[in-house]
């Protein structure tokens, strides 16, 4: 998969990811997002003060401009790395959580029986899963699948 693919594929799940910090000990995708979010609001006032500083300390500019690439692609590693991460299939510990969910959306009518999905499960499927759940099942008793 290429670069860019992995890029908006990456932006898609920073947007489906449920941010929710009790899931953030199982999830770490939930920090890199956190970390994104800082970085796109921090980062433009750093390099600013980053380039000035060089500036004054009479650094040379080819170090200057690598420090400056390297702050900035960051935040787009971390993309990148969320791309991956939502590409890749789901292990078998959350498959068993990512089937209770379903069950329990299929038994309140939710979603269909024929809306299952059983081959190439990753962890897209399993945030959107948990996304619908989130708004259909949390006034339920049965709202507890987030902790398992």
């Amino acid at each position: 998969m290429n670069l860019l693919k992995l890029f908006k594929i990456g932006r898609k799940y920073i947007s489906i990811c449920p941010t929710k910090l009790t899931l953030a000990s199982t999830f770490p995708e939930i920090k890199i997002i956190n970390y994104i979010k800082s970085a796109s609001k921090y980062l433009p006032p750093f390099i600013v003060a980053l380039i000035v500083w060089q500036y004054y300390m009479n650094i040379e500019l080819a170090i200057t401009i690598l420090t400056t690439i390297f702050a900035l692609s960051l935040p787009l590693q971390g993309i990148i790395w969320l791309g991956k991460r939502a590409t890749s299939p789901l292990p078998l510990s959350l498959l068993d959580h990512y089937n209770h969910i379903q069950k329990c959306l299929i038994a309140k009518q939710i979603i269909g029986a024929k809306a299952i999905k059983t081959v190439n499960i990753n962890f897209m499927d399993f945030m959107q899963l948990m996304n619908l759940a989130n708004r259909h099942l949390s006034e339920d008793s049965d709202s507890n699948y987030f902790t398992h």
